[in-house]
Order: C-alpha cells, then sequence, then structure tokens
C-alpha cells in the first residue's frame, strides 16, 4: 500500500507579461498526483491556464523530514497520525 508523502514544488507562471515565482508544500502519493495538485490550485487561485505554469523537475523535492515543512497546516496532516474533524452543530 503507498503512502502520503509531502513534497516542495517551486516554479513560475506568467501573467500579463510577467513571472511570477511560487513555492508550495503538496501532499499526494506521488510526483505526478503533487503536479496535478499545484496546477489545479495555482490554475484556479491566479486564473492561469496550466500552459502558462512552469515548473523545472530539479525544483520537486520530497520532504522526508516534517520539521523542514514551513506550511503548518500540511505539517500537521504530516505529523499528526489521528486528526478528528470538529462536529457541526
Amino acid at each position: 500500500m503507498s503512502s502520503v508523502k509531502t513534497f516542495h514544488i517551486r516554479g513560475e507562471f506568467k501573467k500579463k507579461k510577467e513571472k511570477i515565482p511560487f513555492g508550495k508544500y503538496v501532499r499526494a502519493l506521488n510526483v505526478e498526483d503533487a503536479l496535478e495538485v499545484i496546477y489545479s490550485v495555482v490554475g484556479s487561485k491566479h486564473r492561469v491556464k496550466r500552459n502558462l505554469i512552469f515548473i523545472n523537475t530539479k525544483d520537486i523535492k520530497e520532504i522526508k523530514n516534517p520539521e523542514e515543512i514551513k506550511d503548518v497546516i500540511v505539517k500537521t496532516f504530516a505529523t499528526e497520525d489521528d486528526l478528528a474533524l470538529p462536529k457541526r452543530k
């Protein structure tokens, strides 16, 4: 059975003739799934088409040590085993 891994992906996207760099921590089963999440999140948040998002394969890094993760939410999902969702009223 596959386990979920944490990836740090850096790249840039083009918007209005300007290249804007980004870095994002993502939890996924493999690199292809992590890239799909990046394309989806950056595309929806910044209204950028997939062909304007540039990611170099050397800028994809699997994070083995959870202490390296700077995003608090991703770090929580990476370190906590038993997360409980709050109950709705």
